[in-house]
């Protein structure tokens, strides 16, 4: 089955802290921005798509997606809020994806949103512990960052990796966050840095660990002939959407669980697309802790098994190498607000697609990307292909 949604119009906040702004303003500026980039009235909008965590904990609010209806304007079109763990955004843009394919819809909005920063951190960590097992790991001390340094450690033991080959991937990462107008973390750092600075969990440091942040990002998706019919505008089209479940636990998460959990939608990904790994110019792969990158690089078929890492390294993963990967910054710079990260990596490769990223992030002559989105301790993977098909 080919697939082609178009994608009318995006828009995103910044990435940060923003104490004076709410989740629905958040959620407000992204989609009006996406709006007015697609040219189009909130009466035009037929479906909402809302992806968010943890309103309930992190702003006492639920119902997100009828909140933002509301206030954006696109009443009366249904609104559905979805939710699944840290590949949040990415979900809601796969039930666009499915509602434009379907042929049900002509014209839907996909936005994801998270405000975190109005708790204390501890606070912020137990509500984003609940996207894991909260029952038994998390009131036993395994966290995402203990957990996640649990993965590094068997990556570095599989495959003889050490610390100073990982650190790379946040060296190169910081280098393109530095250069995001949108990232929370803006500033560049060497290897030497990475190892200096602070233990989050061992061996994970604190330069390879994402923060907290707020933001919203949307998109206007429609059928192929409401985009071919205006030509004028970048005809860039999501070409596969494909969506998978994973493990449960972190404490028995294997490397080959990892590997999979990127692979077997990956694969279903390409098919549907009709491209290889081969083929693909930019990506925007989830790394809320940076040993995330070298297994999203191996599981999306970029390396082999253990050799994930080496692209930040020898430069093959830099923006001019064999393929851009989070020329963003990715979510180690960008920050990861939760229900918003899968939508904004869809963002950020739409722009890469228009040729519109902004200055020292845009990949030359990019016609086909990728994003993938993880989530909860390996239980979500989540892959879109977006490819710029003129005439």
């Amino acid at each position: 089955m080919s697939m082609r949604v178009g994608v009318l119009g995006i828009g995103k906040t910044p990435h940060k802290i923003q104490h004076e702004k709410s989740l629905k303003d958040l959620g407000v500026e992204a989609g009006r921005k996406a709006m007015a980039d697609a040219g189009v009235d909130p009466s035009e909008i037929q479906m909402l798509y809302v992806g968010n965590v943890g309103s309930v904990g992190f702003n006492y609010e639920n119902s997100t997606a009828l909140m933002a209806a509301h206030h954006l304007g696109v009443v009366p079109a249904g609104a559905v809020r979805v939710e699944a763990a840290c590949g949040t955004g990415a979900w809601a843009l796969h039930l666009g994806c499915v509602a434009i394919a379907s042929g049900l819809y002509d014209t839907v909005m996909v936005l994801g949103m998270e405000k975190m920063n109005d708790l204390a951190t501890v606070e912020g960590t137990s509500i984003i512990a609940q996207a894991a097992d909260s029952k038994e790991e998390y009131f036993s001390g395994l966290t995402f960052p203990s957990g996640t340094a649990l993965t590094a450690r068997k990556y570095m033991q599989a495959y003889g990796v050490s610390e100073e080959d990982l650190a790379h991937t946040s060296v190169k990462n910081h280098f393109y966050g530095a250069r995001n107008p949108s990232a929370h973390l803006r500033f560049e750092c060497t290897v030497e840095e990475v190892m200096n600075s602070p233990k989050v969990a061992d061996p994970l440091k604190l330069y390879e660990v994402c923060p907290m942040t707020d933001a919203a990002s949307a998109l206007v998706l429609c059928r192929e002939e409401i985009l071919r019919a205006q030509p004028n505008r970048p005809q860039v089209y999501v070409t596969a959407t494909s969506m998978a479940s994973g493990t449960w636990y972190q404490a028995s998460d294997t490397l080959d669980d990892a590997y999979n959990l990127f692979h077997r939608p990956a694969t279903r990904a390409y098919e549907m697309a009709g491209v290889t790994a081969k083929d693909i110019d930019v990506a925007e792969i989830y790394n809320s802790f940076a040993i995330q990158e070298p297994l999203g690089i191996e599981g999306l078929g970029f390396a082999k098994m253990g050799q994930g890492w080496k692209g930040a390294k020898d430069g093959s993963t830099w923006l001019d190498g064999k393929i851009a990967v989070n020329p963003s910054g990715g979510l180690l710079c960008k920050g990861h607000p939760l229900g918003a990260t899968g939508a904004t990596q869809a963002v950020d490769i739409v722009e890469q697609l228009r040729g519109t990223a902004p200055e020292g992030m845009q990949r030359a002559d990019a016609e086909i990307g990728i994003s993938a989105c993880r989530g909860g301790p390996g239980s979500v993977g989540a892959i879109h292909i977006y490819q710029r098909l003129e005439g």
